[in-house]
């Protein structure tokens, strides 16, 4: 353990910054997966299902009315404004909150189709525009923190919000009346966050002393809104699977395939947590023409990423156990489909930051919609025949689809030499092929222990410094720890133990392949 935070203490601050995020994020998701069961059982599901219908809407219109801001250009941003960073994030406060205003006055003129098409009450949309008008800055000043590789401020403030949000949502739904318990959990929720970015809002206002740069507007405007069908449709491709469950089977069905998908939002969280502090890592390192250093990184990244998302599926039986009682079994057989969903989900997205650093943004857009696209017709098609597992399945081959489409434009740019393709595509091919053929094993389960047996042993011998080639079974054994390590976090009753005991493995196996 000590041996552990020495080497920590000496790592660098990318990965310093990583290893915190991820602990912080962590914490959330065990927050989150508490949060679920506590709100279901003290809340009717009426009020359950406006709160969701709130989320939903609010994710959308997050897109349309904030302009993402916090994404693409944000990143772009603070590499080419290196010295006026705070007149930057001002600039981008400034843009959130005059669109945030036209938001307003368009739904005060056409209050009542909007609400009917909304579906939930009115104090719900003022939250809302409470959230778009103030929460950014938070958003800003967190990505900031990221790209500073500033990390302790950042994960107790995340955690804290988290907490909060949970606590005072219990609080307010156990002390309202049974129609108002989903305006209480809205108020709860999304207050801790208004009021944390309330505060963020005028740091950074006062930062940049409340002077406005028109053309870091304009550059963030015209860097951006290109990007708005490329994230409405990246919505798309994440949720009509869902939907069009409900529409063409029923809602039991949506039901169990939803638990799966919870998986996804497990293994997501390692992914983003590593990409907040690797996108600005990969934008320094190209800026200095070190394509070689992004190469070697990102590939090793990818591999361990693939890896975790494997060891997800040879335990999807028991992730399921855990996460639902029978009558989900089989939502195991939409697990390896998700999981491999979200490792080609890390392959575009690392494509992606290679055209955003050279601003080549348009085909982003174009991708994506192809993607989304494809997936609705797939989803028509193969629902049908197969049922909801067949959504899984669709989703993947449409995310692997938008990380083709991304490869071939970064190849033709001639962009690519930042990246290992060759890499890549082989553990692409075995992701593939292993999460079309891993749920065989499912009905045989001494099979499915025997085949987890041999690869723990083969990571066991890798431990004696056996080499072979490029990559060392030790590499191999490292994270394939990892990756079982985390995996047990969502097989486990007790989540905040396991979040403990993870963080030290984290650091003791992140720490020596990056």
């Amino acid at each position: 353990m000590i041996g552990v935070i020495r080497k920590f203490k000496t790592a660098s601050p990318a990965v310093k910054a990583s290893m915190a995020l991820l602990f912080a994020n962590l914490i959330l998701k065990g927050i989150s997966l508490i949060s679920g069961p506590i709100f279901t059982r003290i809340m009717s599901a009426d009020q359950y299902g406006i709160v969701s219908t709130f989320q939903s809407w609010q994710s959308l219109l997050t897109v349309i009315v904030t302009l993402n801001l916090s994404q693409g250009v944000f990143n772009n941003g603070m590499l080419e404004f290196k010295e006026n960073r705070d007149q930057f994030q001002f600039a981008l406060v400034v843009i959130t909150a005059v669109c945030t205003g036209l938001f307003f006055l368009i739904f005060e003129i056409f209050k009542t189709p909007l609400l009917n098409m909304f579906e939930i009450p009115l104090v719900m949309v003022y939250v809302m525009v409470l959230y778009f008008l103030f929460v950014p800055a938070y958003q800003f000043w967190s990505g900031r923190q990221r790209y500073e590789y500033k990390y302790k401020a950042l994960s107790i403030i995340t955690v804290c919000i988290g907490l909060f949000s949970l606590l005072l949502g219990v609080l307010f739904v156990l002390n309202t009346s049974s129609e108002n318990e989903a305006i209480a959990r809205v108020c709860a929720m999304e207050g801790v966050n208004i009021v944390v970015g309330i505060f963020f809002f005028m740091i950074i206002a006062m930062k940049a002393k409340f002077k406005l740069r028109i053309d870091y507007c304009i550059y963030a405007l015209k860097f951006n809104i290109p990007l708005i069908p490329h994230y409405m449709s990246m919505y798309i491709l994440a949720s009509s699977d869902r939907i069009m469950i409900t529409k063409m089977i029923d809602t039991t069905s949506t039901a169990i395939y939803s638990v799966a998908y919870t998986v996804a939002s497990v293994i997501q969280i390692l992914w983003t947590s590593i990409e907040a502090s690797l996108s600005p890592w990969i934008y320094e390192r190209l800026d200095v023409q070190d394509e070689e250093s992004v190469r070697k990184t990102s590939g090793q990244i990818i591999l361990t990423f693939a890896v975790f998302c494997l060891g997800c599926t040879l335990f999807a039986p028991e992730i399921m156990t855990i996460l639902a009682p029978d009558s989900y079994k089989a939502g195991i057989y939409a697990i390896p489909a998700i999981a491999g969903g979200v490792y080609f989900t890390a392959v575009y997205s690392l494509y992606m930051r290679i055209e955003l650093f050279y601003k080549k943004t348009t085909f982003a857009t174009v991708a994506s919609t192809i993607a989304a696209v494809s997936n609705i017709i797939l989803n028509y098609i193969f629902i049908k025949l197969f049922g909801f597992v067949a959504a899984g399945y669709t989703t993947m081959v449409c995310y692997a689809l938008l990380a083709l489409l991304h490869y071939i434009n970064v190849k033709k740019k001639k962009y690519d030499d930042a990246i290992d393709n060759k890499k890549i595509l082989v553990i692409s091919i075995v992701v593939i092929v292993v999460s079309i053929l891993i749920s065989i094993l499912y009905s045989h389960r001494l099979l499915r222990y025997s085949f987890i047996l041999i690869i723990s042993l083969a990571a066991f011998a890798g431990y004696s410094g056996i080499q072979y080639d490029d990559f060392s079974i030790t590499k191999f054994s490292n994270m394939y720890a990892f990756s079982a390590l985390l995996v047990s976090l969502v097989s486990s009753e007790m989540y905040c133990v396991r979040c403990l005991t993870i963080s030290v493995y984290v650091e003791k196996t992140y720490l020596k392949y990056i």
